[in-house]
């Protein structure tokens, strides 16, 4: 497995995070509007509340991409968000790396009972790598986002504790 890091994010890591969300991409992605720049970034990310963020750091040292997991601590949930800003990054396992360091943060420390995320309907590479992690598919949100003008559908997918649990057993039983 690739080697990656989660460290919790600072102000260091918001040059490379505005960079990246300015892009068309994940703008488009995560469905960003108006200008992001460090000053409003930082104001939302001093704003957020129950939400943990990490960022992505491979084995150079280098900033990535980040994960986001926004908490509801009522209900012992959590929504997980992930990106890998850094073009060069992508296709080398950090985001499998990652999303597998962001569950057990959720799970084993954060001591949430579940972990849920959408994907865009004709993502099929996220949904193989949530499929491989034990997510499963819970429904679709039938045009839920507009991006650029057209509506398009998400799908829901979640992970419960115990699933999670099972997986990690079953790894270490192989």
């Amino acid at each position: 497995m690739t080697y990656t890091i989660l460290v919790p994010y600072g102000p260091e890591h918001d040059a490379a995070t505005v960079r990246w969300l300015a892009s068309d991409e994940l703008r488009d992605t995560f469905g960003f509007r108006g200008d992001i720049n460090i000053e409003s970034h930082r104001r939302w990310v001093n704003s957020t509340h129950h939400t943990h963020i990490w960022a992505v750091v491979n084995e150079a040292g280098v900033h990535c991409g980040n994960t986001l997991l926004h908490v509801n601590p009522r209900h012992c949930s959590g929504y997980f968000q992930i990106y890998i800003g850094e073009p060069t990054a992508r296709g080398h396992g950090l985001g499998k790396a990652a999303l597998r360091r962001t569950l057990a943060n959720a799970f084993a420390t954060l001591s949430l009972h579940r972990v849920w995320l959408h994907t865009f309907a004709d993502n099929r590479a996220a949904e193989s790598l949530y499929r491989q992690h034990g997510f499963t598919h819970e429904g679709i949100e039938r045009d839920a986002i507009c991006v650029n003008g057209k509506f398009v559908s998400q799908n829901r997918w979640s992970l419960l504790l115990d699933e999670w649990l099972r997986l990690l057993h079953e790894e270490r039983a192989a």
